[in-house]
């Protein structure tokens, strides 16, 4: 199922769900953020009271309070991927002068793995991969340049520790995180699609409703609910079967996927009843698009093995502005409607404007 645009999450693809704004990723987030300002905060303390390094201290203490801030901008606005953004560069710019800090030292390679885990957490592999890549290229550069000069790069050792960690643990986050992604859009999948159509479920349609009455209110414009329900359903199980019925519910999702635009949103809520979310379309409009929906399911019998059944739908359509109705009027509107599409004979649209 191909789910609309303005219904995914910010960041919410194949390859790029890192920066989602789901409740469980944004506390996961704050959780890991507040580990790296806590453990910048404390290294802060050591490196200026015990080892006497002012200059890599008030570094860590800057970083600190980038995190600290990047986590207050957080909480007040939800915006995890700015917070992503700002507190990776930072952290990769902390790595990068501990680097050059200690000349290469091992000590470093501590920093670098743990750029590695944070970048590819935060950004998520997409993001993540482009910058690691970037980081490397500088953190190498700065090896070569200075291989002459540094003791740890003379030695040798920087080269099988530092360079070999970067690489090795680098590759290990991202495809840790790599599985995790594939991990959540299979959850996401099962979540959100109803599990005998494939298509949206009540769950999923109730949410993208309300991304969409957000994203129109701004503009002024209209949005449509569309409320099916398959005529006698109950007389084709009970004379074909219930699998029949199943193959039945398959093909009239089938044809009404076909028949909406790519913006609007097709969902199952149970049993024989479907929903259509008409993004940005309102009045006469509404209501002939539902009409070609009814059309379109009962244009031919649905053909199961050697059987072939008439299906019909019922439909109950409802409009309105997103600023003043939202899903329980206008589901209560459509609802009222359909009902009364049943009372007339079946097979027929009702709405405001009806015909």
């Amino acid at each position: 199922m191909k789910i609309p645009q303005w219904c995914r999450w910010s960041g919410d693809t194949d390859t790029d769900i890192g920066l989602g704004v789901d409740s469980r990723r944004l506390g996961l987030a704050n959780c890991f953020l507040i580990i790296v300002a806590l453990t910048s905060l404390v290294y802060a303390v050591i490196n200026f009271f015990h080892f006497g390094a002012v200059l890599l201290a008030a570094v860590e203490l800057g970083f600190f309070l980038i995190i600290v801030l990047a986590l207050v901008d957080m909480r007040i606005n939800r915006n995890v991927e700015r917070s992503a953004w700002v507190t990776v560069l930072a952290c990769g710019g902390l790595a990068t002068f501990f680097y050059w800090y200690v000349k290469a030292d091992v000590s470093a390679a501590v920093w670098t793995v743990f750029f590695a885990i944070l970048n590819f957490f935060l950004l998520g592999t997409r993001k993540g991969l482009p910058v690691y890549l970037v980081y490397f290229a500088v953190i190498l550069s700065m090896t070569l340049n200075y291989r002459n000069e540094w003791p740890a790069l003379a030695s040798g050792v920087a080269l099988t520790n530092i360079l070999g960690a970067m690489m090795a643990f680098g590759a290990a986050a991202y495809y840790q995180e790599r599985s995790r992604e594939a991990a959540h859009i299979r959850i996401e999948a099962l979540a959100n699609q109803d599990s005998l159509t494939g298509i949206s479920n009540r769950r999923h349609f109730l949410q993208c409703f309300e991304r969409v009455r957000q994203a129109l209110c701004p503009l002024g414009g209209q949005y449509s609910l569309v409320l099916i329900d398959i005529d006698n359903f109950k007389t084709i199980n009970d004379t074909h079967g219930h699998a029949v019925g199943d193959e039945v519910i398959i093909a009239v999702s089938q044809r009404l996927l076909s028949a909406v635009r790519a913006q609007d949103l097709v969902a199952r809520l149970g049993g024989e009843e479907f929903c259509v979310l008409l993004h940005d379309c309102g009045g006469s409009a509404a209501w002939r698009r539902a009409e070609g929906l009814r059309r379109v399911v009962g244009a031919e019998p649905v053909a199961v093995e050697s059987r072939s059944v008439l299906v019909t739908i019922s439909v109950g359509v409802a409009d309105g502005d997103p600023r003043t109705r939202g899903f329980n009027e206008m589901f209560a509107d459509a609802d009222r409607h359909l009902y009364a599409a049943k009372a007339r004979g079946r097979d027929q649209v009702v709405g405001q404007f009806s015909t």
